[in-house]
C-alpha cells in the first residue's frame, strides 16, 4: 500500500523542495530521510529520486500490509529509470517467469518483472507501458520515468486514486490532492481511469491508456449467467486474501455487502484468515437491526459502531479531509464508511472488503426501473455504462482515500477484470426484467442465494448506505443547529449552482429525476453548511474556494 508523488519544473529549479513540501502533506517525518527505520508513523518514505538535471523529482511513501512483503519502488541510475506503483498485480508469476534464471528476486519482484518486460519492447517509454500493461490482472497507479518523461497511469477501471496539476513552469501529480494543494497547484484534478499523463519539458498530456468496451452479449440464460459470475467472484476473492493473517468487511445488510462478506468468510476461514464486519450506523437504522442477524447467522465476527447525531457532526469534517470534496453525496455517503474503518483500524486490520461496483453492474439503483419504464432499455443501458464509467471518481476514489486516511488498503472484488466482462456479457433482460422489477440484479441475488445467504438478505431492497445508516436524516439538523438554514441561504443569496453544476453521483446527476425526488434533492442550507466546512479545513480547488468565501464573506 503506497502513497506517489512526482513534480516537474521546466525551468529545472525547485524540484527537490517541492518535493518535500509534498511529502510534508502525509507527515513531516517522511520529508527528512528516505528508508527511515523509525516506526512513529506508519507512512514511511521507501525512496526518493531526482534525475539529473534537478527538473523531476519522485518519492514513494509505504505502509506496511501485515506479513506481505515490502516491495521498494525500482531505481536504475544507470538507465535513469524508476518505476513505482501503488496497488497490487495478481498474475506476477507470468512477470517473474520471463525474468532470467540468474536473477535474485524477492517474492515479491513484480516491479523489477515490470521493468525487465519493458526492456523487451521497442518504441518510447509510453508506448513500451502500453505494451506491457495491457495483459497485467491487477489494480494499480503506476509511475515510470526516464529522463525524457515520466508515464503516470491508472488502471482499466480506476480502482486506484491519482491526481494531476499544473501551474506556469511546475506541474506534479499524487495519491491525494493535498499534496498538490500544498505546492501551491491549485486546480487539482483526477487523473481518469484508463487514462495515463505524460509529463515532459512540454508539460502534461492526457492520454488513454486503455479501450474501457462493453464487449457482446454472450450468456443469455441465468443459470449460466450465475455459474459464470460464480467461478470469476471467487476466483477475485481468492487473489485478494493472499499475504495477510485477517480482514475486514464492511458490511451494510443489503446483498453486495453479504454477498461479498459470506465469500470472504468462506474463502479466508479455509486458508486460516481471520475474517471481521464492520458496520457503523444510528441505533435504530435498518442495517444496524439486519447486520447483526446476519453476521450470527453467517457465524462472522463482527462489529458496529452506534452512531449519535454528535459522533456524525464530529466525523464531518474528518470525511472532508479525507475525500477531499465538498460534494453533499461524497460526504454523506463516506460518514459511515470512515466510522466503520475507525473500528476496523483500531483492530490492526490493514485489508478491507467493499462491495461497491454490483449496482452498476448488475442494475441495482432504485430509479433504473423507472429509466426502464420511461425511456427504453437502450436509455437504461447508456445510464448504467456512464454510472460503471464514472466510478472512479464518484465511489472508488472516496472510498480508497478513507482506507488509506486509516493506513488500511480497500479490495473492490466486484471490479476485477473477469467479474466485468462475465457482467458486461450477460443479458440485460436477465438484470432488469421489466418496468415493474423492483428488485434487479436478478444473477446478483440468484448467486447470493445459491452460496447460502439467505433469501431475507440476498432480496433485501435497500436503500443507499448513508439512508439505511441514518446518516441522511440527520444532516438537516446538523447544519440547522449550527446556524444554517433557508433564512440564511436567502440572505446571503447562496445557491450550491453558483460553486459548481458539477455533480459527484448518480443519484444528483440524472436519478432523482426518476425516483423519489425528495431524497436525493440536496437542501441548500446543508450544502452551505458542508462548504464553509470544507472551506475551514482549506480542502477546496481555488476557483470553488474563491466562490464559497465571497458567501463565507456575509455570514
Amino acid at each position: 500500500m503506497s502513497q506517489l508523488v512526482g513534480v516537474f519544473s521546466q525551468d529545472g529549479s525547485e524540484g527537490r523542495d517541492k518535493l518535500t513540501t509534498m511529502l510534508e502533506a502525509f507527515h513531516p517525518q517522511h520529508a527528512t530521510k528516505a528508508n527511515s527505520d523509525s516506526n512513529e508513523h506508519q507512512w514511511l518514505l521507501s525512496s526518493s529520486f531526482e534525475n539529473v538535471t534537478g527538473n523531476t523529482a519522485l518519492a514513494e511513501l509505504f505502509s506496511p500490509i501485515d506479513i506481505k512483503n515490502l516491495e521498494y519502488p525500482y531505481l536504475d541510475y544507470g538507465d535513469n529509470l524508476v518505476l513505482m506503483f501503488d496497488g497490487q498485480f495478481y498474475n506476477p508469476s507470468s512477470i517473474i517467469s520471463e525474468l532470467p534464471h540468474n536473477r535474485r528476486l524477492t517474492e515479491n519482484a513484480s516491479a523489477e518483472g515490470l521493468v525487465h518486460l519493458l526492456k523487451q519492447h521497442r518504441g518510447n517509454l509510453e508506448q513500451k507501458i502500453k505494451k506491457v500493461v495491457k495483459d497485467l490482472d491487477g489494480n494499480y497507479a503506476l509511475v515510470a520515468s526516464n529522463s525524457d518523461q515520466t508515464i503516470v497511469m491508472r488502471d482499466l477501471l480506476g480502482t486506484k486514486p491519482l491526481y494531476i496539476a499544473k501551474d506556469g513552469n511546475l506541474s506534479a501529480f499524487a495519491s491525494n490532492k493535498k499534496a498538490l494543494w500544498r505546492i501551491g497547484l491549485s486546480n487539482v484534478m483526477p487523473l481518469r481511469a484508463s487514462t495515463l499523463a505524460v509529463f515532459n519539458k512540454n508539460g502534461i498530456r492526457i492520454k488513454k491508456a486503455f479501450l474501457l468496451s462493453k464487449g457482446g452479449i454472450e450468456i443469455k440464460e441465468l443459470g449460466q449467467a450465475v455459474d459464470s459470475y460464480h467461478e470469476a467472484i471467487c476466483s477475485s476473492v481468492r487473489k485478494r486474501v493472499t499475504d495477510v493473517d485477517k480482514v475486514g468487511v464492511l458490511l451494510s445488510g443489503g446483498v453486495d455487502s453479504c454477498l461479498i462478506a459470506k465469500l470472504v468468510s468462506d474463502i479466508a476461514s479455509f486458508n486460516g484468515i481471520k475474517v471481521t464486519a464492520y458496520t457503523a450506523g444510528f441505533a435504530d437504522s435498518p442495517d444496524m437491526l439486519l447486520v447483526k442477524r446476519f453476521a450470527r447467522k453467517m457465524g462472522i465476527d463482527y462489529r458496529v459502531k452506534v452512531l449519535s447525531t454528535d459522533d456524525v457532526q464530529k466525523y464531518i469534517p474528518k470525511v472532508i479531509d479525507a475525500v477531499e470534496e465538498r460534494d453533499f453525496i461524497q460526504i454523506e455517503a463516506g460518514i459511515a464508511i470512515y466510522a466503520a474503518a475507525d473500528m476496523a483500524s483500531q483492530d490492526g486490520i490493514k485489508v478491507i472488503f467493499s462491495g461497491q461496483g454490483a449496482d452498476e453492474l448488475w442494475g441495482g439503483y432504485s430509479w433504473y426501473p423507472d429509466v426502464l419504464g420511461k425511456d427504453g432499455r437502450q436509455e437504461l443501458s447508456r445510464r448504467m455504462w456512464d454510472d460503471f464509467t464514472m466510478a472512479d471518481v464518484e465511489t472508488l476514489d472516496r472510498e480508497n482515500k478513507i482506507a488509506k486516511a486509516h493506513e488500511m488498503e480497500v479490495m473492490f472484488p466486484y471490479l476485477d477484470s473477469e467479474v466485468v466482462k462475465v457482467a458486461m456479457s450477460v443479458a440485460p433482460e436477465l438484470k432488469i426484467t421489466s418496468k415493474n422489477d423492483r428488485t434487479g440484479k436478478r444473477p446478483h441475488r440468484q448467486l447470493a442465494k445459491k452460496i447460502g445467504v439467505p433469501v431475507k438478505y440476498a432480496y433485501r431492497n435497500k436503500e443507499a448506505a448513508q439512508h439505511s445508516s441514518g446518516v441522511h436524516s440527520i444532516l438537516d439538523t446538523i447544519a440547522t443547529r449550527n446556524g444554517f438554514n433557508a433564512d440564511l441561504v436567502n440572505k446571503i443569496g447562496y445557491a450550491s449552482s453558483k460553486i459548481t453544476t458539477k455533480k459527484m453521483g448518480s443519484s444528483s446527476r440524472y436519478g432523482y429525476r426518476y425516483a423519489r425526488s425528495a431524497i436525493w434533492q440536496i437542501p441548500e442550507h446543508v450544502q452551505l453548511y458542508l462548504d464553509i466546512t470544507a472551506y475551514n479545513e482549506e480542502m477546496l480547488n481555488e476557483p470553488e474556494r474563491q466562490k464559497i468565501q465571497s458567501f463565507a464573506d456575509k455570514i
